[in-house]
This record gives structure tokens, sequence and C-alpha cells, in this order.
């Protein structure tokens, strides 16, 4: 029995090292993204951490938030494995935004979940960061007697808080809100992105329909901002098929139906066009060979047209013109 009593404390003794290594590293990470700048002094001005904070303490509730925040960040440098040191870094984020710094007091929360998580209250903090993030996306900036809309400075915000907690009840509602933004600043491609991931990660929510129309709009929206770009159409029209074939009755179908013919009508005539130049190509041409490559061409983008896009107005002409086609082959070959 001694034997094995010797040889279970032997293994205690070695593993615990790397235990306390494991959870220290985190902090000391978390750490690093919060050094003093040269200029700053963390010196507490009271010999204990309970001291301290109630020092802290008595400054902020006599309004003396700048000399308050700066004690309080002091227990966080003097004594950042005491009890006190998550409450007054809880604090300091507090004041900082009762001091009107809210993209400070955001950072300031962050460390607070990084260094300290399982001594806060994470929902808490979470709904502090979600008040800062939300206003920044929601109020209006002024400059001079201009105000102007800067809600895409909230975005990083967002994403950070749904890296925080993936689950929180308010995550679904921040990758919306994040797809809404660049699509309300015209960033159709990032748009595009966020609404797609947002319909992976959140397959059955409330705003699944309303993620799925965002994203056919947008689609249509790229396709119309880039004409030339045959992919772009044609991803757009297969992303709008899908909105109607899932959701058929929904009230965005109507307008979604009619993104989709407008972009069908465009394919349409892009490839009505194409089936022209290879047409009137095969009638200069000479050399036997390349006359039936370019007529066979003509004959597969107008046959293209009418059986993708039947209601087209060129799938009448197109018939036609494959007629023309056909007899313009047949007298090649008896020549």
């Amino acid at each position: 029995m001694g034997w094995v009593a010797l040889i279970l404390a032997l293994a205690v003794s070695l593993t615990l090292p790397q235990v306390v290594k494991a959870i220290e590293e985190p902090a000391s990470e978390a750490k690093k993204k919060h050094q003093l700048s040269w200029w700053e002094s963390a010196r507490p001005s009271k010999p204990s951490p309970v001291s301290q904070l109630a020092y802290a303490d008595d400054l902020r509730d006599a309004g003396r938030l700048i000399q308050a925040s700066r004690q309080y960040r002091a227990i966080t440098y003097a004594w950042p494995q005491s009890p006190e040191a998550a409450k007054a870094q809880y604090h300091y984020a507090q004041l900082l935004e009762r001091r009107g710094k809210p993209t400070d007091a955001f950072n300031e929360y962050q460390y607070l979940l990084e260094a300290y998580a399982g001594f806060v209250p994470y929902e808490e903090v979470l709904e502090r960061q979600y008040g800062i993030a939300d206003r920044i996306a929601t109020q209006p900036r002024h400059f001079l007697i201009f105000s102007y809309d800067a809600a895409e400075e909230a975005i990083p915000l967002f994403e950070k808080m749904i890296q925080n907690a993936p689950q929180w009840k308010r995550s679904v509602e921040l990758q919306f809100r994040i797809a809404r933004i660049y699509e309300k600043n015209g960033q159709y491609d990032l748009a595009l992105d966020a609404y797609s991931l947002y319909q992976q990660k959140y397959p059955v929510s409330r705003l699944t329909e309303s993620a799925a129309y965002g994203h056919g709009k947008c689609a249509y929206e790229y396709a119309r901002e880039n004409p030339n770009a045959i992919d772009l159409r044609q991803s757009a029209e297969a992303v709008l098929l899908s909105f109607l074939e899932r959701y058929p009755r929904s009230e965005m179908a109507g307008l979604t139906r009619t993104y989709l013919r407008e972009l069908q009508m465009a394919q349409a005539s892009t490839l009505y066009q194409q089936a022209q130049i290879y047409d009137r190509f095969s009638r200069e041409v000479s050399d036997q060979k390349q006359l039936r490559l370019l007529m066979t061409a003509a004959r597969l983008c107008y046959q293209r047209v009418i059986d993708e896009y039947p209601l087209s107005r060129w799938a009448e002409t197109a018939r036609a013109r494959i007629s023309q086609v056909d007899q313009h082959m047949e007298q090649s070959r008896d020549n």
C-alpha cells in the first residue's frame, strides 16, 4: 500500500503543474491584450485588494469616475488572481460606459469574459455588450449639421458576441443583423455570405425565411451590378428558384418572381445575342469544318433560348432562326 500511495503522489505532483498551466494560459493570453501604455500607472492606493475595491467604490459613488476607473484598474494589475479582480474589472468597464467610451467599454467587457470566465455573471455581461453594439448600430452620428449612419462599425462587435456565445438567445438576431447591415450598405457580396451562413447555422429559426429572401434579393442586386458576369446571373437564378421552392406561399414570393423573370429575360437576351454572333460568323467563312462548328454553336444557343426561356420574346424568333440554320447546314452539305 505504501508503494501505491507513493506512485499516486508522484503522479499528482507531475500533472498538477500542467493542469495549473492549462488554467492560467488563457488568462495570460488575454493579459497580453490588456497591457498598460508607458504613460499609464496601475499603482494601488490601499494595501489589500479588499480595501482597494472599497476605496474605488467610494470614489465611484462620489462621482469621481476617472479616479475610480484608475483604482479599479489597479486591482486587476496588482492582484489579478484575487476574487476582487473580476469585480473591479466589471466596475471598470461599467464606468467606461458612463464616461461615454462605448467601444473601450465593450473591449473591457470582452477582457472580463476572457480573463475571468466562471467568475462573472456571463449573461449580464453579454447583455451589456449587446446594449453597446446595438447603440452603435442604430444611433445616427453627427458632424457639424450633418447626420450619418455608421451601423457597419457594429459588425465586429456582433461577430465577437456570436463567437463568445454561439447558442446565446440573441446570437440568431445578431447574425441576421450583420447580413442586413451589409445589404443596406450595398455590400451585396458580403451580405450573400452572411445570409448563407445564417441559413446554415439557424435553419429552423423564425427569421430563416427572411434570410432566404434576403439572400435571393442580394444575389439579384449583385447580378444587376455586374451585368457581364453570366455566372453571377445564373447563381442568382438558382437562389431565387430555391426560395420559391421552399416558400411558395411567402409574402415575398411575388417580388421574388419579378426578380427571377428579369434575370431570366436578361439571360435569354444574352443567349440569343450569342447565337446571332455564331450565326453571322458562319455566313462569313468558307472553310466547311469551321462553318459547321459555328452553325452548330448557333443552333445550340437558339435551342437553349427555346428550352430554358420559352416565355421570352426571343423564343419565337429563335425557332425561326433554327429553321434557317438547318437550311444553311443542308446547303453546306450539298456543296
